[in-house]
């Protein structure tokens, strides 16, 4: 066994494909603020309502809504108290001039404001409902020969009982599976208690007519349950359809196969086409989709080629070529046709759509799941297919091949034969890995990314009554993989915009606001992202949404993701000082004049995952300086000269000290490089001043006096503008 092993475990070549598991750790934020006589307060904020909106409630669905009050703004994150959406906003340039003009010295009238929603924590785990179709092959080492229609070929085994008995190694799979569907179903549900699984189930094996004589085993799709029923259920459907119109109605255990039929290839690329775009099927959206593929055969691609001239196919009927099986024609479906030699891993027609594992990632029944993917499962029988030192490899004089055959290809080790098993349990290997499904197999076998078999093998017994008791198969399937982790979902859309921009009221969105959104994930950008967002209008307040997906089944957003959305707003009337851009609700917000229009303000509004809570989650505030309408007047009265200093002791006059204004920023900086600015009028005068952390937005109240100290009579005096912080 060691030999064997040692020749049948191959290199790692490729890791499994891992895509939904998203991490992202928050970094730790250090504040150091060292001014003399500056004091700094920390806000936190949690003004939430439903739909962005404040006071009135959300219509109530007919199931239950609660609304869920969530931090909204928080200037120190901590892992415990991190709200699961960090957001901001910024608005460049800093300063305008009012009524959308450009006369002001600030040269332009309008500002672009950028929101952010990073997912950066996960509030509770979440699993999904998944829905899981068997597609079981039912070829001659499956378990399913029948041991008394004479075409047996040049089985050992067979002909050593004069027909009677079963083929050298054939596996026990399709009778255990008969026998205990209910108690896998149940199993399987057991070791996920935490979702809702329900199971369909189709069959298949044929190739073509003519190396199948049908009409039960020509099936190449065969759907037996189409509807998703749950696991107390499987068992009964799987006897009621599968065995009692597909088995022999003798026994109810095998079927009228022989070795006369295809049994090294079949047609599973065409069984998974149908199940993975649901002919037949009820895929239902809110759940993962996952396909479970049992058997022992290669796909028809030509990069797992099988040789039957080394097996024991039986002769009696139109025999396939040495290399037989390398294109799987097209198959007209009840809702669509496959292309003509569909890939397996690979396409083989230069189209990178062609292939069963880019269709599990661009089927509309797969997009549509949770998850955006289907998932496939395979399980590969311990049988001669699989087992090249079975004796049901026939040697010799019992090989049938034109010329003959090269001494060590044929019988059992032979390396032809060797390299019928490797290419079927490399293809079940390759496939498992490409869409992040498990592998399970002969546990002789290695996988190319190291997932080691654990099957044993189990005499199938006689036809009428074979062993039905499989423990490693029962095992393996209890174990299959639902494929990505979804533990890292933060955010479901609910039927209302999960972004939302309102602006308040003396600004407006631009004629030419230049519309722009991306959505990325740790993978790369997210292809359905809405860029151009949606305008509402309510009760006069027209306002901007966006949804993370245009596709409303992918509307979740995991850890690791970020959506980002900027565009031009302008000024449209007083006051002209420092003003919110931003209609927005939490403590910073209000205290920095933003507030509520009509009820709504900019949100996130979402639903999180397992909960049919709806949670809105304010923006933070965002200000730029609105420089008023120039105004024309009388020219200024020019003073009378001073007169000249009398001599004496010379007098020396200091020079003017400027006076520093605060000028508000969301340009993100360190700390260390923060400049604080401020009159002592701006000050006392509780001014805000944005600082921006990374990518979020923080707003601090700055209580402090700064500047000359002069007598605050003395500084109205000489004061001729309408600067921030006057006392009036």
């Amino acid at each position: 066994m060691a030999t064997l092993a040692h020749e049948y475990t191959v290199q790692a070549r490729r890791a499994i494909a891992y895509r939904r598991l998203r991490s992202l750790s928050a970094p730790p934020v250090l504040l150091g603020l060292v001014f003399i006589t500056v004091f700094v307060g920390i806000l936190l904020a949690s003004d939430v309502s439903p739909w962005g909106r404040a006071p009135a409630p959300l219509p109530a669905p007919a199931s239950r809504l609660s609304v869920t009050v969530t931090p909204a703004e928080m200037a120190i994150p901590t892992a415990s108290s991190l709200a699961p959406l960090l957001l901001g906003t910024a608005a460049s340039p800093a300063t305008i001039c009012a009524l959308n003009t450009s006369s002001c010295s600030a040269g332009t009238g309008q500002t672009r404001v950028t929101l952010t929603a990073t997912a950066a924590t996960n509030p509770k785990p979440y699993w999904p409902n998944v829905q899981i179709a068997f597609v079981v092959e039912t070829t001659a080492y499956d378990g399913d020969a029948d041991h008394y229609n004479a075409y047996l070929g040049t089985d050992p085994c067979a002909i050593a009982t004069n027909d009677q008995g079963p083929l050298c190694e054939e596996s026990n799979g399709v009778p255990f599976f008969i026998q205990n569907a209910g108690a896998i179903a149940n199993a399987i549900q057991a070791a996920n208690p935490h979702s809702n699984v329900s199971f369909a189930m189709v069959d298949f094996f044929g190739t073509d007519y003519d190396w199948n004589d049908g009409p039960f085993d020509s099936w190449k799709y065969h759907v037996d349950i189409p509807s998703f029923v749950p696991a107390y259920d499987f068992g009964s459907e799987v006897h009621s359809t599968f065995q009692a119109e597909q088995m022999d109605e003798a026994s109810g255990w095998g079927c009228i196969c022989g070795l006369d039929d295809n049994f090294l290839h079949s047609s599973s690329i065409t069984a998974l086409y149908g199940a993975i775009i649901g002919s037949g099927l009820d895929w239902s959206e809110a759940t993962h989709h996952v396909l479970v593929l049992m058997g022992s055969t290669t796909p028809r691609d030509p990069s797992y080629p099988e040789n039957y001239w080394v097996s024991g196919y039986d002769q009696c009927c139109t025999s396939p070529g040495e290399y037989s099986g390398t294109c799987e024609p097209a198959y007209v479906f009840a809702t669509g046709t496959s292309p003509n030699c569909e890939g397996w891993v690979r396409s083989q027609d230069g189209n990178p759509d062609d292939s069963i594992a880019a269709l599990t990632k661009t089927s509309p029944t797969c997009t549509d799941s949770i998850g955006a993917e289907c998932t496939v499962d395979v399980v590969d029988y311990w049988d001669t297919p699989t087992d090249p030192y079975s004796q049901g490899w026939p040697t010799g004089n019992n090989v049938v091949h034109p010329g003959g055959l090269p001494a060590g290809s044929d019988g059992p080790g032979g390396y032809f034969v060797i390299a019928d098993s490797a290419n079927i349990l490399r293809a079940g290997c390759d496939l498992a890995a490409a869409t992040g499904g498990s592998w399970s197999g002969p546990a002789y076998w290695t996988c190319p990314n190291g997932g080691a078999g654990t099957l044993q093998y189990v005499q199938h017994g006689p036809m009428s009554s074979p062993d039905t008791d499989n423990p490693t198969l029962f095992a393996a399937l209890r174990q299959i993989s639902f494929g990505p982790v979804y533990a890292s979902l933060v955010v479901n859309g609910t039927g209302h915009a999960i972004f939302t921009y309102v602006p308040p009221p003396n600004f407006r969105v631009a004629a030419s606001p230049q519309y722009a959104a991306a959505c990325s994930t740790p993978d790369g950008f997210f292809s359905t992202c809405q860029t151009v967002p949606t305008v509402y209008r309510d009760n006069g307040v027209v306002f901007l949404g966006w949804n993370w997906s245009t596709n409303k089944s992918r509307n979740q957003i995991y850890v690791g993701d970020s959506w980002s959305a900027s565009f031009n707003v302008v000024n449209t009337g007083p006051a002209y000082a420092i003003d919110p851009v931003i209609a927005c609700i939490t403590a910073n917000c209000l205290a920095g004049g933003s507030g509520p229009v009509g009820g709504l303000y900019s949100a996130v509004t979402y639903a999180p995952p397992n909960s049919t809570s709806v949670i809105v989650q304010s923006f933070p505030l965002a200000v730029v300086k609105v420089l008023g309408p120039t105004t024309f007047g009388p020219p200024p009265i020019v003073p009378p000269p001073a007169p000249p200093t009398p001599p004496g002791i010379p007098i020396t006059i200091a020079p003017a000290t400027p006076v520093l204004i605060a000028t508000p920023t969301t340009v993100a900086q360190g700390v260390a490089n923060i400049s604080l600015q401020a009159t002592a009028a701006g000050f006392l005068g509780a001014g805000f001043m944005r600082v921006g952390l990374k990518n979020r937005p923080i707003a601090m109240k700055v209580a402090a006096k700064a500047g000359p100290q002069s007598s605050k009579f003395d500084a109205e005096k000489n004061r001729r503008d309408s600067g921030v912080g006057r006392f009036v």
